[in-house]
């Protein structure tokens, strides 16, 4: 099977991140041939080739791109002949050139279904936003759930220099841009009622100054570490005493799926994905959206209880094992992949079958 992912993005945020994971996956499966397309960026390209996945890029200079950036799409889907197109987030499945290929657009939030109008299948990672997708009209046979899956692959990871952390400190860590909806605020509130703790912002975004201004004004801001864009977030796990995800909105929460991965106690805002996720008390601890107040009582009490860490990260560790591991996620999305190929191939054969076909 010959399958194509086209990505038209230069974010580095985390539906690019779980790009680059599903393409590094399928890379290693010798039942299909994928090529990925990428706008140039040299750091996605470099980690690409890290993984060994086959790519093209497209131009992004001021007259390049303009003029060539579109042809380069078309003639290289053209060229390649795949039976099998992923479209990921809005731009690559309004921008899919016209194909015999079946087009999958991959949706990881609510968005405007105006963009998918190309694809002819949608997968979506809940439950909630199959329901999002069917509310807006598009047809239920027509969408598949395949949630994302929470291994952090090597050969994506980008060393950088560990953090120095204070002697007798625990460490917390947050993922994610610095926007509004990741609610690192909450956290940064939460800090002065967390003693004896270092808490480690992964992450980059427009909310910089104003978080850091904060930590300043809560007198913690020796206790907060702004890392910046990292790839080495295996490595930050395994500093981690407990992972804080106080994400406002989340569809998803790839953090809560990495945390489980990597063993480590998740401490979640209980926002659409990680109550959708999470079973308080057995696989990790919710508190309310936007309570400080809740999240430094829930992250003092896993601090508190080695015996509850354990038994929040096991517990979560064998969640992900049974649901959301690599091997799960990644035959889900093969056993799509053919289904919809054979129904194409097993409609071209027979033209009796097609819309308007005279009977």
């Amino acid at each position: 099977m010959r399958v194509m992912q086209i990505l038209l993005s230069q974010s580095q945020a985390g539906a690019e991140t779980y790009f680059e994971k599903v393409a590094a996956a399928i890379a290693q499966d010798p039942s299909i041939t994928q090529k990925v397309v990428i706008e140039a960026l040299p750091p996605r390209e470099q980690r690409l080739d890290n993984a060994g996945v086959d790519y093209f890029t497209l131009p992004m200079g001021k007259l390049s791109k303009p003029l060539l950036y579109d042809w380069k799409l078309k003639s290289i889907v053209r060229d390649f002949k795949p039976d099998l197109i992923v479209t990921w987030v809005n731009r690559a499945s309004r921008k899919c050139p016209p194909t015999s290929a079946v087009v999958v657009g991959r949706l990881g939030g609510y968005y405007d279904l105006k963009n998918y109008q190309k694809c002819d299948h949608l997968i979506v990672n809940t439950q909630d936003l199959v329901r999002h997708v069917t509310d807006n009209g598009w047809p239920a046979d027509h969408v598949s759930m395949i949630s994302n899956f929470g291994e952090l692959p090597s050969r994506l990871s980008v060393p950088a220099p560990k953090p120095v952390i204070p002697e007798g400190h625990r460490v917390l860590l947050a993922l994610g841009r610095l926007h509004e909806k990741k609610a690192h605020d909450t956290l940064i509130k939460a800090l002065p009622d967390i003693p004896d703790t270092t808490l480690l912002i992964a992450g980059t975004g427009e909310l910089q100054g104003q978080l850091e201004q904060l930590a300043e004004e809560l007198q913690v801001s020796d206790r907060v570490q702004f890392l910046g864009l990292r790839k080495d977030i295996q490595e930050l796990f395994d500093l981690t005493d407990v992972c804080v995800f106080p994400s406002r909105f989340e569809p998803l929460g790839n953090v809560v799926l990495e945390a489980w991965a990597t063993r480590t106690p998740i401490v979640a805002a209980a926002s659409q994905g990680p109550s959708w996720l999470i079973t308080d008390g057995e696989d990790g601890r919710l508190f309310e959206v936007d309570s400080s107040t809740e999240c430094a009582r829930a992250v003092n009490q896993v601090l508190a209880d080695d015996g509850l860490a354990r038994r929040l990260a096991e517990n979560g560790h064998r969640v992900f094992l049974e649901r959301f591991s690599k091997d799960v996620i990644v035959d889900q999305y093969k056993a799509l992949f053919q289904r919809l190929v054979n129904e194409r191939q097993a409609r071209a054969s027979n033209p009796a079958d097609q819309p308007g076909s005279p009977t």
